[in-house]
């Protein structure tokens, strides 16, 4: 259900647990899974087209899940995507309150909701979410902490946010938007933010620490 959307465009699969606070990570490696699950020429092409129109939105990842939230106290963004390919530019965005995840659409112009809310228990998802949830609910840092932290590694703008599980361990996936084309970084939100280093970027599989 997490961090699914933009992230089959990205080169970038082999997520490892690094024991330290906060890290931004960016991978490159490719494998024989990810080479499996890309996405055809054609749905690319609708995504890459997407990007082109996510350049021109009003309102950002930071902003939406700030609009989400407010909507109903104590909820917390689990999943944030843009979605350029519906008649009105909108987020999708899970939140998760109560064991039960909300699923709204809201404007990327307005930041009004469009449409009806959906709920499903938790208790329905299937393993792989329940387990990322359940590291959620004990992470000392949110999707609002990352985003930033994702935007300045990645020297860009996040078009999608959300939760994956490696080995059991939370990681937070954020994609961003560079200069037309898009980078996955990965945050461990195992402990909480401190103010930002700059960090340099190069090679393959680096990680960034941010203290």
């Amino acid at each position: 259900m997490f961090a699914k959307r933009f992230t089959g465009l990205v080169f970038a699969t082999a997520l490892s647990t690094i024991p330290m606070p906060v890290l931004a990570r960016e991978f490159s490696d490719t494998t024989d899974s990810a080479l499996a699950q890309q996405p055809s020429e054609s749905d690319r092409a609708a995504i890459f087209q997407e990007i082109k129109i996510f350049a021109n939105v009003q309102i950002s990842v930071r902003e939406v899940i700030a609009i989400a939230e407010k909507r109903a106290v104590g909820a917390k963004v689990v999943d944030v995507s843009f979605d350029g390919q519906a008649d009105r530019l909108a987020y999708r965005v899970k939140t998760y309150q109560d064991d039960e995840i909300s699923a709204v659409t809201i404007d990327a112009s307005t930041g009004k909701t469009i449409g009806d809310e959906i709920v499903t228990q938790v208790s329905k998802l299937d393993v792989k979410d329940k387990i990322e949830l359940a590291g959620f609910s004990t992470a000392v840092i949110s999707l609002s902490d990352v985003v930033p932290i994702a935007e300045s590694y990645g020297s860009g703008k996040a078009v999608s946010v959300g939760l994956d599980e490696e080995n059991g361990k939370l990681i937070f996936l954020v994609v961003v938007v560079t200069d037309g084309s898009l980078r996955q970084i990965s945050v461990d939100p195992s402990e909480a933010p401190s103010p930002l280093r700059k960090a340099s970027v190069g090679g393959r599989n680096k990680a960034a620490v941010f203290r």
